[in-house]
């Protein structure tokens, strides 16, 4: 189907799209002069709630009066000046407060409106700038941290980044123009160190006969990864594809349902055929079939804390649990860069730092420097790639703190399943379905929620597992849902005690849950997880473990199978003799659990019983398992 019949079908305005129609950019550019003068009342509706966000300029409700400042730093990269300049607007005019953000930026907040203009001034004089860092525009370009400098960078992706900002950063056909945001990554090594594969337009380092380039992906939004576009690029042939792109984005992208706008659903509605071929058209050339992407390396540099460059010098790491930094830590970091490294620092997406170019002879003495008496070089296995966005206290959206959960998670899990040096645990955490958090690419994700606890309502999350971020790309998956904060923890123990004691050398998380959760169904290991704290630890019962050579994967079979397991660990005996396809072959029925054990609650044993029961009269699904548990608990 065409793009333009598609399009047709999506006439309809909504509000913002009005808006831009009756206001624009430059009008609340030239009324931040006189905001500043005359103070917060005085700003329009209009600016306060949209176009003042075009030059990353936010008001924020849970901080009265005040605003967040949202900073472009392509690629994350930062020079020590750039860096000392940051810390010193943060410690000046923001409360030293900072945060580092999955999209390798800055966010500066505690900002009075009369202060804005002259630290706007100031950032740009060291060529930082914050326009388009909000709403309908293109947002901060990611790529690899290490990106040029590691020993798998085949393409400096740097100086593709700056033309790529070229066609749009600051200019007026493009502030605002768009039907939403649109994010964009490029990654030129072998590992994909920056979620790839999570953004509107993807370019993946590739090859094809021979020839080094990018693979296209398309459409990735919060809940969807990116989709082949079977496009491949050279290094030459990417600005004339992604100029295309944008322009059938700007020309075709919907502007009626704001929630249904991003390039993913233009996509989804007229196919990516029909979009590559309008790429096609408008760039007026052709591109060849996508060649073998080469991103297949996991990311392991937070793990090892100092990471050998191609120039023989070190990438020295910084853990930033949550991203919480401050303009004193961002000052000290610059200055430590320049007196012991190379004079570059960069921010990853996963809300930590590096600072860059550091002979191996000055390792030690940087890290006696401060920031790092207050960040770790190397954290455990559970802050090493934590990822939180900000929560309750500071963002509208947020259903919960979330930045202090993730910390006190970790800190939680690090007493009760501590894990060796060489694993590896991606935990991602957003404070609302939004999603800034990153939290469908976690290998455990967490979307802030309201909960019930004694009848009570408290912080909560659904509990997200096995998002993939290296060899394939994949969503995670829910596992539970609405669980109370105090809860979460306890559950999220389980799985990491499986992954502790079955795991390989070295295999991280990511590897782990697709050799071994990926054998049971989700509600099989809701269940697992549900007995083992609900009915096993209170009870004192001997929990369920899981089991790297499981193989039924179906409900109704794993039912029978892991109910023959609890059986034998309440009563110490085998149900039955003997089973065939999950099934008992003798005709004489089990007895009931407190038959043999008269301590075992007769309701319990009774759902023991309906779980290895024939299987015309056993439970089908683990719902009703877990619904019949939850009735019998009351």
């Amino acid at each position: 189907m065409k793009l333009e019949t598609v399009s047709a079908k999506h006439t309809k305005l909504n509000k913002i799209e009005k808006l831009k129609q009756t206001h624009s950019y430059k009008e609340a550019w030239e009324a931040l002069q006189r905001y500043a003068k005359e103070g917060y009342g005085s700003i329009a509706k209009e600016d306060m709630d949209y176009f003042l966000k075009c030059f990353g300029i936010f008001d924020r409700p849970a901080t009265p009066g005040k605003f967040m400042l949202r900073v472009r730093i392509p690629g994350g990269r930062l020079t020590a000046k750039q860096a000392e300049t940051l810390g010193q607007v943060a410690k000046t005019y923001g409360n030293d407060t900072m945060d580092l953000t999955t999209r390798m930026q800055v966010q500066l907040r505690y900002l009075d409106i009369a202060d804005i203009p002259a630290l706007l001034e100031t950032l740009e004089s060291v060529g930082i700038t914050t326009w388009q860092t909000g709403v309908d525009n293109f947002r901060n370009i990611v790529t690899d941290p290490l990106d040029g400098l590691s020993f798998d960078s085949v393409i400096e992706t740097a100086p593709l980044i700056e033309k790529m900002q070229s066609l749009w950063l600051k200019n007026p056909e493009w502030v605002a123009a768009l039907p939403r945001k649109f994010n964009t990554s490029i990654g030129g090594t072998g590992s994909n160190r920056c979620n790839l594969f999570a953004h509107d337009c993807c370019f993946a380092l590739a090859v094809r006969a021979g020839e080094v380039g990018f693979n296209v992906y398309l459409g990735g939004k919060v809940g969807a990864i990116a989709e082949s576009a079977d496009i491949f690029v050279t290094e030459e042939e990417l600005i004339p594809f992604y100029e295309a792109l944008i322009n059938v984005y700007k020309t075709y992208g919907f502007r009626d349902s704001r929630n249904k706008n991003r390039l993913h659903f233009l996509i989804k509605e007229a196919g990516m055929e029909a979009v590559v071929e309008a790429v096609k058209s408008v760039a007026e050339r052709d591109f060849s079939p996508a060649g073998e992407t080469l991103v297949k390396q996991p990311r392991t540099e937070e793990r090892d804390g100092r990471i050998r460059l191609r120039d023989g010098s070190y990438a020295v790491h910084m853990v930033v649990p949550s991203g919480i930094f401050s303009g004193t830590a961002m000052m000290e970091a610059a200055g430590a860069s320049d007196t012991y490294g190379s004079g570059l620092l960069n921010i990853s997406t996963t809300q930590n730092l590096f600072i860059l170019g550091v002979p191996k002879e000055k390792i030690d003495g940087l890290l006696a420097q401060p920031p790092y008496d207050r960040y770790k070089n190397r954290g455990s296995a559970y802050t090493n790639q934590m990822v939180a966005c900000a929560g309750i206290d500071l963002c509208p959206f947020g259903v919960i703190p979330n930045k202090s959960d993730a910390i006190e998670m970790a800190a939680y899990l690090e007493e009760a399943a501590p894990l060796p040096d060489d694993a590896n645990v991606r935990m991602h955490w957003s404070a609302c379905v939004k999603g800034c958090g990153v939290h469908e690419l976690g290998d455990i994700g967490f979307i802030g929620c309201k909960a019930k606890e004694n009848g009570e309502t408290v912080y909560g999350v659904h509990i997200q597992l096995g998002g993939k971020s290296t060899v394939s790309q994949e969503e995670a998956y829910t596992i539970l849902k609405t669980v109370p904060l105090t809860r979460a923890r306890e559950y999220v123990a389980q799985l990491m005690h499986a992954y502790r004691n079955l795991r390989n050398p070295r295999e991280s998380f990511e590897q782990f849950e697709s050799r071994v959760f990926r054998r049971y169904t989700k509600g099989a290991i809701e269940f697992i997880l549900r007995w083992n704290v609900e009915v096993a630890q209170p009870n004192g019962y001997e929990p369920l473990d899981f089991d790297a050579a499981w193989t039924p994967n179906i409900e109704h079979n794993e039912i029978f199978e892991i109910g023959t397991r609890i059986y034998k660990t309440l009563t110490g005996a085998d149900p039955y003799q003997g089973t065939h396809l999950y099934n008992p072959i003798e005709t004489t029925p089990a007895k009931h659990p407190s038959k043999h054990n008269p301590s075992v609650d007769k309701g319990l044993g009774d759902i023991v019983m309906k779980m290895i029961a024939p299987s015309d009269k056993r439970y089908e699904v683990f719902t009703e398992v877990i619904h019949a548990i939850g009735e019998w608990k009351k």
